[in-house]
């Protein structure tokens, strides 16, 4: 550009037009296409650039703006996937977004068609997948969880994985039902540990309850403290440690509990 050329852009106020233009954008990619503008010198393109945006403005009269809500750049993650990278369940949402926006945008431009015209080539270079978008959507229900259906495998993991937690508690229901082991545990409670049930087991009677000992807690007024001791095996003892059970409070004294946390 001539010096002449960029003194005109500044008394024209380019760079603040293109700033409000770049805050209509509904990506960041878009954005940065925005500020980039220059004017053209060529008169051809100038018409061109012309003739668009008049196109633009009687498609906009005839059928209201088209949405663009919720596209994101997604360039770093395709090009990532080209080279046999794995996607997180964020990037796919986002491409599944895109995916969906784009079959919109070419939905509202086919309806009711007419004769063409310089908007053409912008909409037909709009590829929608369908097969893609369905694929994603329904398998990742956020950014932290994936569908049962994703796939045969994963729901017959699931599935075996509630049937394994629902025999497991029924097990530990009938122990904290039965008269037999009322005098074993210090209360008819099922609670978790590291993904397991368990049980509260008084200590001198560890050894009449069949499972692996979760935890040994820190005596205290309730009779429920934290963390003293955790143990790998029934009735085996682990490393010393601070962290709380979840039934207890706060360690206190360092004393030994008299109830452990027994579990299948």
């Amino acid at each position: 550009m001539t010096e002449l050329f960029e003194k005109s852009i500044r008394v024209l106020e380019l760079p603040q037009l293109l700033e409000r233009l770049s805050q209509k954008a509904v990506s960041e990619a878009a954005k940065e296409r925005a500020l980039r503008l220059t004017p053209s010198t060529d008169a051809d393109d100038v018409r061109r650039l012309q003739d668009e945006t008049d196109a633009a403005r009687a498609l906009i009269g005839l059928r209201g703006s088209p949405s663009f809500s919720g596209v994101k750049d997604v360039r770093e993650a395709l090009a990532r996937a080209e080279r046999g990278g794995m996607l997180n369940p964020r990037e796919l949402l986002t491409i599944a977004g895109l995916l969906t926006n784009s079959r919109r945008v070419r939905e509202y431009y086919e309806a009711d068609q007419g004769e063409g015209t310089v908007l053409d080539r912008m909409f037909d270079s709009l590829h929608a997948n369908r097969f893609l978008e369905d694929k994603i959507t329904p398998s990742i229900l956020s950014e932290d969880e994936i569908a049962d259906a994703a796939s045969p495998e994963l729901a017959d993991i699931r599935r075996h994985k509630r049937a394994a937690s629902a025999k497991g508690r029924q097990i530990l229901q009938k122990i904290i039902s039965s008269p037999s082991y009322k005098s074993t545990l210090q209360e008819a409670l099922i609670t978790q540990r590291d993904g397991r049930f368990v049980v509260p087991v008084k200590a001198d009677h560890r050894g009449d309850l069949p499972g692996l000992v979760h935890d040994i807690s820190a005596s205290g007024a309730d009779g429920r403290r934290a963390g003293e001791q955790r143990a790998q095996g029934a009735g085996g003892q682990g490393k010393k440690g601070d962290r709380a059970h979840p039934l207890c409070p706060l360690r206190r004294g360092g004393r030994l509990c008299r109830g452990d946390l027994v579990g299948l």
